[in-house]
């Protein structure tokens, strides 16, 4: 499935969850990497260790957490030959993260998410933010929470591309989403949302006579959009479901997930400047908050 997969390890917990999901999603060939960033602020600029001293406590701090990370390569049931550990020393966690990245060339990361309050996550901007927006390649967000034999996958998808992602995106997610749903032999839910004009913003009096027909008018076009879109998978044994809802994203997509029982959310996120970011953020972080299932999330080319 992936070749070179990197799992961010938090040195105070085990995560056996998230390193079930990385075994599955490693085939018979892919690498693992795990990785932890083991910086502790008391070690550094405590104000009660010289220079040596403190040289000392933070060496033995990551063996400690070298030997933590060995341990668990070690409870991991695959070739040994194909897990490496690697630890780093960063008051950055995301930013190590990321680095490591690049230089393992990883093609998956996976991360363990820890709980945020929706009301403060745009105003503290936690780790968790900064890799989910700047991760170059597929960002699998964990939660501890296991899979099922068979799980049930979900992917998000906009036709219209109302919100500014390229026509490829999609495809990549449907591409990403057949991947997974085969080896993972999972059930897949295609879902796209769209939002109806109100009656009361038509000011064409002929429109408004006829809003009904209007409003057929306007989730027929979105049902082809879709069909179109789906067409190349629509042959295969065990097609997805396709689910086309009239609402906002974030709001119907966390009781989508929660009623249909998804495992895994796969979504798309375009980066946005600063201030768009802010007073916004993307789908897939307006989303995060609200739903318990892992989410996915992919960038464009």
């Amino acid at each position: 499935m992936f070749n070179k997969l990197l799992v961010d390890v938090d040195e105070q917990r085990e995560h056996l969850e998230m390193l079930e999901k990385a075994i599955r999603l490693s085939g018979t060939e892919g690498q693992l990497e795990l990785f932890c960033c083991a910086y502790q602020p008391f070690i550094k600029g405590a104000g009660v260790f010289n220079a040596e001293a403190e040289k000392r406590s933070r060496h033995a701090y990551m063996v400690q957490c070298e030997g933590r990370l060995d341990h668990l390569a070690e409870r991991i049931r695959i070739d040994p030959q194909r897990i490496g550990t690697d630890i780093a020393w960063d008051d950055d966690g995301a930013h190590a993260l990321l680095r490591k990245c690049e230089r393992f060339g990883a093609d998956l990361v996976i991360y363990p998410v820890a709980p945020q309050s929706a009301l403060l996550h745009h105003l503290l901007a936690p780790e968790d933010w900064k890799v989910l927006r700047e991760c170059p390649v597929p960002l699998l967000i964990s939660r501890d929470r296991s899979w099922p034999s068979h799980p049930r996958i979900a992917v998000a998808i906009d036709p219209f591309h109302s919100r500014n992602e390229p026509a490829s995106l999609d495809t990549k997610l449907m591409q990403m989403a057949e991947a997974l749903s085969l080896e993972l032999e999972a059930e897949l839910h295609v879902l796209h949302t769209y939002t109806m004009l109100p009656e009361s913003a038509v000011f064409d009096e002929h429109q408004v006579t006829d809003f009904g027909y209007l409003q057929k008018k306007v989730v027929d076009e979105h049902q082809q959009r879709m069909e179109g879109l789906l067409a190349p998978w629509r042959h295969l044994e065990g097609a997805p479901e396709v689910h086309l809802m009239e609402g906002e994203l974030h709001h119907l997509v966390p009781q989508f997930c929660k009623d249909q029982q998804v495992d895994l959310l796969i979504m798309g996120s375009v980066p946005r400047g600063a201030l768009e970011r802010l007073l916004l953020g993307s789908s897939a972080e307006r989303i995060l908050d609200r739903v318990s299932c892992d989410l996915m999330v992919i960038k464009p080319d």
